[in-house]
């Protein structure tokens, strides 16, 4: 087969990261941009960030007389991702100017291009560590994304499912009920600056990255922050892990820079499950998603 090249986007709640991926896998380093969008901006502002962006890439392919076959991006949702349509709503404080919006359709006009596909960002995070990345060598494999929220997708035999046996809605273990609340507002970005602010007494301006810092360095508090996290979330993911026959357990995410602070809890809470073989953090944790997003679209292409 010969040679092809997508146009990657993955889009964060306060950023844009961006690069060209051939079919062979190679992300070509010089294309890779990290823009800050306003994501409470106006909609022709959000459109225009998009476009100019891609518009970026497709001049660096035309230069080498090369076109893309394509656009991924892999987007936070809510989403309508067949159809390109968003349905993030207001309370969530970002893109609330391309509610109902068919971004897909907007694009296809101001770039030319046919094929732009969209996905689920914990999904082209695993698409992509399962295509190239640290979880390349298994059949049943679950991802889950730790930051501001937390994300996550299950992969079986070549494909990303969304429901089946241990499988939740959606494929989101973040957004179940659990105790007052849901998942993620327990394991996740405002519960660890939370926690922390709880038992330190300490009101100073700080975030998780200042947290794990204390933690490597010794800090009790700290550490037993990120050990109640994974025990919660070990507790938490164990029966999908179980019912759903995963081998593997990839992690991604800021948060999960730090995984050596919460794996030893989360072993423990997943030790009795038989089938699961690893728990690794991402080969590529800043550009899975960007492999992930041009893999879906050289799947059109087998």
């Amino acid at each position: 087969m010969d040679k092809k090249y997508a146009i990657c986007l993955d889009v964060g709640g306060t950023s844009i990261k961006s690069a060209i991926v051939d079919s062979n896998g190679i992300l070509y380093d010089e294309t890779y941009k990290l823009i800050n969008i306003n994501t409470n901006g106006p909609k022709d502002y959000i459109i225009d960030m998009f476009t100019s962006i891609i518009r970026e890439h497709i001049d660096y392919l035309t230069s080498r007389a090369l076109a893309p076959v394509g656009v991924g991006i892999g987007m936070c949702g809510p989403l309508d991702y067949d159809k390109g349509i968003c349905l993030i709503p207001p309370n969530l404080h970002k893109f609330n100017a391309l509610y109902g919006v068919n971004v897909k359709s907007a694009l296809q006009s101001s770039t030319g291009i046919k094929d732009i596909l969209f996905e689920n960002d914990a999904a082209t995070f695993l698409r992509g560590e399962v295509w190239i990345g640290a979880a390349k060598f298994f059949c049943n494999v679950i991802g889950i994304t730790i930051g501001t929220g937390l994300g996550s997708a299950f992969y079986s035999n070549g494909k990303i499912v969304v429901n089946g046996k241990g499988v939740p809605p959606d494929g989101w273990i973040g957004g179940l009920p659990y105790k007052d609340g849901i998942v993620e507002d327990y394991i996740a970005r405002r519960w660890i600056l939370s926690k922390y602010a709880e038992l330190s007494k300490n009101k100073e301006t700080i975030d998780v990255v200042d947290i794990a810092k204390r933690a490597y360095e010794g800090d009790e508090v700290s550490i037993a922050i990120f050990h109640e996290m994974g025990t919660k979330l070990g507790e938490v993911i164990a029966p999908f892990v179980d019912a759903f026959q995963a081998e593997c357990i990839v992690f991604g995410g800021q948060i999960s820079k730090s995984f050596d602070l919460f794996e030893g809890a989360l072993k423990k809470s997943l030790v009795n499950i038989e089938c699961l073989k690893t728990l690794t953090k991402a080969q590529y944790p800043d550009k899975s998603a960007l492999y992930g997003a041009a893999k879906l679209i050289f799947s059109k292409y087998k």
